[in-house]
């Protein structure tokens, strides 16, 4: 068994585990994240689920952290991944993450 020190042990790597993993390093504390699986990301990253689960999580109650994770990982699939101009009728054709 490997032993850690930390300030901040974060239990879960769901993308709210990792915005506060990342928020507490960036404010110089030492954190060890743990995820029972070997996927970071939780439903957004394993099943594809939009990370826009929430109302409120366009308004002033997110957190900075959370909000610029986000923010990066949608700017990332605007890059990375744009979407076509074309569309069938009737069906959405963005995402939420590109709205």
């Amino acid at each position: 068994m490997k032993i850690m020190k930390a300030d901040l042990v974060v239990a879960g790597g769901g993308l709210g585990g990792v915005a506060a993993a990342l928020t507490a390093a960036r404010l110089g504390h030492h954190v060890v994240l743990t995820e029972e699986t070997d996927w970071l990301g939780g439903q957004l990253t394993a099943q594809a689920v939009p990370s826009d689960e929430h109302p409120w999580i366009e308004t002033e109650h997110i957190s900075p952290g959370y909000r610029e994770l986000r923010t990066r990982i949608r700017d990332y699939y605007r890059r990375n991944y744009p979407c076509s101009p074309r569309r069938p009728r009737g069906r959405a054709s963005t995402p939420a993450w590109a709205t």
